[in-house]
């Protein structure tokens, strides 16, 4: 669990303002709803955690621009925890930092506690995009991390063989990456990301580009292929629902320099279903969010 503290439900007095979300980011502030260190409450030690980092990136035509600060967190194997906040805000920049592609330029990431790991290669990561190569077919392309981790040949594609079925893609496994829909490519760069078995999974809004219906079925599907493994997920949305169908937490980023404004517990039980929109706790989420993210601008 993550290391900071959970937000209560909304108050009566914002239900009844005329625009309750205008003043949230500054009640939260108020309220002490940015990330705090405290004790996991089921004593878990984080597989991920991510202190006080901040991040500023400069070039030489233009003035230095702080990405985020002081931003905290934590996750524990087999939690699924979702990141929403405007465009710009440091969501993308604060995977880039766990997974070793970037440093922080204070604070620090830790690893199975270890502040010292060497993180590039240790933890799976998704882009929007999926990357496939064009000249490899789908089975090439999935065992193209075990390949780079040194994995024979053979090995990487028995594996890759094996989970094809789960993934939903066991018949196209000699297709190129031109025929297929975008929901299939998808499923190929996930299970490329899932294969090399990392206990540490990034997902940079990777239904982004999918159609509505696409989105909603690779949804249901992520979340069940996840809920039988026991990784640490940590996923970049812009889409609410999407985040509270997916996300056992929440986190909402503020406007650039991007902090957590919010942390939100999902306690609905999974698997979720499609309707599970309509229900109140589902509703009441939603509002939380929303109202969190109504009073964040984009700088």
């Amino acid at each position: 669990m993550s290391q900071t503290s959970e937000v209560s439900s909304p108050s009566p007095s914002r239900h009844a303002s005329p625009n309750p979300g205008s003043d949230v980011a500054a009640d939260l502030l108020r309220e002490g709803s940015i990330t705090g260190r405290q004790s996991s409450e089921n004593g878990d030690i984080p597989i991920v955690s991510v202190s006080n980092a901040s991040k500023s990136f400069a070039s030489a035509d233009m003035p230095p621009v702080q990405a985020m600060i002081d931003v905290s967190l934590d996750v524990s194997l087999g939690e699924f925890v979702v990141i929403v906040g405007p465009s710009g805000c440091g969501k993308s920049t604060l995977l880039n930092i766990i997974a070793g592609l970037i440093e922080p330029d204070t604070g620090n990431v830790s690893l199975d506690s270890d502040i010292e790991a060497e993180r590039i290669g240790r933890v799976a990561y998704m882009h929007q995009i999926d990357l496939l190569l064009p000249w490899r077919n789908v089975l090439e392309n999935a065992v193209l991390g075990l390949e780079i981790a040194g994995v024979s040949r053979r090995e990487a594609e028995s594996k890759a063989t094996d989970l094809a079925s789960k993934f939903g893609i066991d018949d196209f496994l000699n297709a190129y990456p031109a025929t297929l829909s975008g929901g299939m490519r998808q499923r190929v760069a996930l299970l490329r990301a899932v294969l090399p078995e990392r206990s540490v999974l990034l997902l940079d809004e990777p239904f982004k580009a999918l159609d509505a219906i696409t989105r909603a079925e690779l949804q249901r599907w992520l979340s069940d292929v996840l809920d039988r493994s026991n990784r640490a997920t940590i996923m970049v949305t812009h889409d609410v629902e999407e985040a509270l169908m997916l996300g056992d937490r929440v986190l909402v980023m503020s406007s650039r320099p991007g902090q957590i404004l919010l942390e939100l517990e999902v306690d609905l039980p999974r698997p979720r279903p499609n309707d599970v929109v309509r229900d109140q706790k589902f509703v009441e989420f939603k509002w939380q969010l929303l109202s969190a993210l109504d009073g964040v601008t984009v700088a």
